[in-house]
């Protein structure tokens, strides 16, 4: 009796496993569905603003300067995808895997990336103004010159992430992490840092007008030449000797 169900609970793991490995069907590039491959396709300069591609298969697909205005990537697969100057403006990408993408240039403005992975994805120049990224992982992550005004990213991890004068005004970064990251005169006013772990990142040259920093983790956190304009430190651990010289 025993080895039976031993037989059967096998053979629903192999049957589980088979199911999970399913190829999705080939899609047509000419209309873009769901839950289709794309691998195949080339969608340089097209548009396809509005267009459902959720769970879809993008792996290296050549998305360069395509209009997705309005689209649906959720749960897509983007990896070492190429979206150089795409437009991506509110679209929900929410748990798209964008890790190793080219996303230089490309526009992600009130798009929702919730839970999104862009891990080691090249996002110099991009615009994520406006976005909903709760949850998102900017792990290893090109970040240079992007803008990032009034956005959600509550949760992220931006470990080892190049930030070097990302424009974060006014966003939200509340319980992210943010480890040894490169903020060099990134712009952070009115930005809020509540209980962020900023330990051994660098804000050398960084604008902190209002930012708030209250309960973060400081610790080997650098902010040399940084401007300072009534910033909120309150509660915060390990602050560097040169912030405690410019408080009152």
């Amino acid at each position: 009796m025993i080895y039976r169900l031993i037989l059967a609970s096998l053979l629903f793991s192999c049957e589980a496993n088979s199911l999970e490995s399913t190829p999705l069907p080939v899609g047509d590039c000419d209309l873009p569905k769901p839950l289709h491959d794309y691998r195949h396709c080339n969608f340089n300069g097209r548009d396809l603003s509005g267009a459902d591609l959720a769970g879809s298969l993008l792996k290296g697909v050549n998305l360069q300067n395509t209009k997705l205005f309005d689209c649906n990537l959720k749960d897509a697969i983007l990896i070492e995808a190429d979206l150089k100057w795409a437009m991506l403006s509110g679209c929900n990408a929410a748990q798209a895997d964008f890790s190793q993408s080219d996303l230089f240039h490309t526009n992600f403005d009130e798009a929702i990336v919730t839970s999104a992975n862009f891990f080691r994805a090249n996002l110099f120049g991009a615009s994520m103004n406006s976005v909903t990224a709760v949850g998102a992982s900017f792990q290893h992550a090109n970040l240079k010159d992007i803008s990032m005004e009034e956005s959600q990213f509550i949760r992220c991890n931006f470990d080892q992430a190049f930030m070097m004068r990302a424009v974060l005004i006014e966003s939200n970064l509340t319980d992210s992490s943010l480890r040894q990251v490169v903020l060099t005169g990134a712009a952070l006013e009115h930005a809020d840092f509540t209980r962020t772990d900023l330990s051994g990142s660098l804000l050398n040259g960084t604008t902190l007008t209002e930012t708030i920093f209250h309960n973060a983790k400081l610790t080997g956190a650098r902010f040399t030449n940084a401007r300072f304009q009534a910033p909120d430190f309150s509660g915060a651990t390990d602050i560097p000797t040169d912030i405690l010289k410019e408080k009152p």
